[in-house]
């Protein structure tokens, strides 16, 4: 992949959950921690992780679940049978597959040369991803676009949906193949953005047999996740510093592969990295960090926010 950062944004209704969304696509790192301390010392966090791999998704569902389970749920209740797009993404999904989602809402030009350009893409990694075309008007996907609340979006839109039901890309109107390629996550990256995307923060655990201080570093990490304020609304993600599946991530992050002690680094919806501890962490410091940012507040890291 070329040197060029593309940035894509995605423009919704306010309502929509992909309001607002930026997609920074950037080669060899899908986002920046650029300026974050290691809150070792005692610096204000600074920077953000901004993700190309994470469009906030879920800012009207219920925590702890995807789109397509409350898409379900909802089905369910209202009697209805399931549509053929939420049976696609199942199926995909129990086959560890990604489910690439074309999205348009007319056969103009523009839907045309880009319905050419994604299924010469999808044509090209059918061992990892299932292609599913969705037009917005037709009544038997409103499953399926209501689980996404595309209804609004500019046209055409793919989405691409990893197999535990993250958002890892979203690519507006005009596209390239390259970037469509480029859309799957590492394994990690699934769990951290589909927790982003529960509206959940994110403890993110560097640490391996070889790296020191872990007990310690897990210490503060497992004591927020226990306290009954912050636990249903943070999820711990680890991550093996010498797995060459999750490089990319670490560069992104700016933590080193060959890190001498554990990293613990935390990360708020949408996808703002606030702080990154080397070693030690306690419940305290990690809820100051949260604090300092912002990200603690009323309706912040816990059901009903956890201070001032």
């Amino acid at each position: 992949m070329s040197k060029r950062v593309t940035v894509i944004v995605v423009i919704v209704a306010a309502i929509g959950i992909l309001s607002g969304v930026m997609i920074a696509r950037q080669a060899g790192a899908p986002g920046s921690t650029d300026n974050l301390p290691d809150r070792t010392g005692s610096a204000t966090p600074e920077g953000a992780y901004k993700t190309d791999k994470a469009p906030e998704v879920t800012d009207q569902a219920e925590p702890g679940r995807t789109a397509l389970q409350t898409a379900a749920t909802a089905s369910k209740t209202a009697g209805r049978g399931r549509s053929q797009g939420v049976s696609i993404i199942e199926n995909a999904a129990a086959a560890g597959k990604y489910t690439f989602i074309y999205f348009y809402s007319d056969e103009g030009d523009l839907t045309k040369s880009s319905r050419a350009v994604f299924r010469k893409a999808l044509s090209r990694i059918t061992e990892k991803a299932v292609p599913l075309e969705i037009c917005t008007t037709d009544p038997a996907e409103r499953q399926v676009v209501g689980m996404f609340r595309v209804d609004r979006a500019p046209m055409p839109l793919v989405l691409a949906i990893a197999p535990n039901g993250a958002v890892t890309g979203g690519f507006p109107q005009r596209f390239e193949e390259s970037q469509l390629l480029d859309a799957f996550a590492s394994p990690c990256q699934e769990k951290s953005l589909k927790a982003l995307q529960e509206r959940k923060v994110v403890l993110l655990c560097v640490q391996n047999g070889n790296t020191e201080l872990n007990v310690d570093a897990m210490k503060g990490v497992r004591d927020f996740k226990s306290d009954p304020k912050f636990g249903p609304a943070t999820e711990i993600v680890t991550l093996d510093p010498a797995d060459p599946l999750e490089s990319e991530f670490l560069r992104a992050l700016q933590v080193a592969p060959q890190t001498h002690d554990a990293v613990t680094v935390c990360i708020v919806p949408p996808g703002q990295a606030v702080a990154r501890f080397t070693g030690e962490t306690t419940k305290e410091t990690i809820v100051a960090a949260l604090s300092s940012a912002g990200g603690c507040g009323p309706g912040g890291c816990g059901p009903s926010g956890c201070g001032k």
